[in-house]
């Protein structure tokens, strides 16, 4: 994990946030639905069922209200039926919508309207799923789409992350925004495909999460030694 220190100008006053930026490695084996699931625990669907920890999400310590940052690409290229291959991380290319071949939603997880092969995502409470499943988002055309600039998923609301990015090329537009709910302890990240189908798929995709360290408090740019201060000097003498 990199720690980085991410700046903004607000007013004169220079505020800053210490930044975890954490790298991992989604395989296309891993099941959003399997969230906050002990080992041995299962889901199954049409396809077949998936089990933990085999097919485990893949988990981030999360502090709930903050907002998360991520930038993704296909380490390898996906597929979630051995013949057809997406190569972004918002696929879509072989599987628009993977809605219809689910049967329902699965260990208090919602399911969604998402393309195939994407990178997914659900925030969960710390003790695991709760409460009642949450509404499916729709991803598709129709409903938010995947160019939305920020985005406020429920507890335990699968979401659309994709390459984290408002345009189509991967890594073009700008950084979508997504915040952590209340109650959040863990984001589980994984490639979509229908529940319990996670067996045999192929592929991964790259993720660098982007989100505030936890406990970390605003600084003033004079709490910092006075360095910004006297940039932002230097630039205005230069500008004179």
């Amino acid at each position: 994990m990199r720690t980085l220190l991410s700046c903004a100008t607000v007013i004169l006053a220079a505020v800053c946030v210490a930044q975890a930026d954490v790298s991992v490695v989604v395989p296309a084996t891993t099941d959003i639905w399997l969230a906050g699931q002990p080992n041995g625990a299962s889901v199954a669907g049409y396809f077949g069922t998936d089990f933990a920890p085999a097919n485990s999400p893949i988990a981030i310590n999360v502090t709930a209200g903050s907002i998360i940052r991520f930038s993704a690409s296909d380490g390898a290229p996906v597929s979630v039926d051995g013949t057809c291959f997406d190569t972004a991380a918002d696929a879509g290319v072989c599987y628009a919508d993977e809605f219809g071949f689910s049967a329902g939603d699965a260990n208090g997880i919602s399911l969604a309207h998402v393309p195939a092969g994407a990178l997914v995502g659900v925030f969960v409470a710390a003790g695991g799923p709760s409460g009642p499943t949450p509404l499916a988002l729709d991803f598709s055309t129709s409903g938010i789409g995947t160019a939305f600039t920020s985005l406020s998923p429920a507890l335990d609301q699968l979401f659309f992350i994709g390459d984290g990015w408002t345009g189509t090329a991967t890594g073009s537009g700008s950084q979508q925004l997504f915040t952590a709910p209340a109650g959040a302890g863990t984001l589980y990240l994984a490639v979509s495909d229908s529940v319990g189908s996670s067996v045999g798929n192929s592929g991964y995709i790259n993720a660098d999460v982007q989100m505030p360290e936890p406990g970390a408090v605003p600084l003033l740019a004079s709490q910092l030694g006075g360095g910004l201060l006297v940039l932002f000097a230097l630039r205005r003498r230069l500008a004179k």
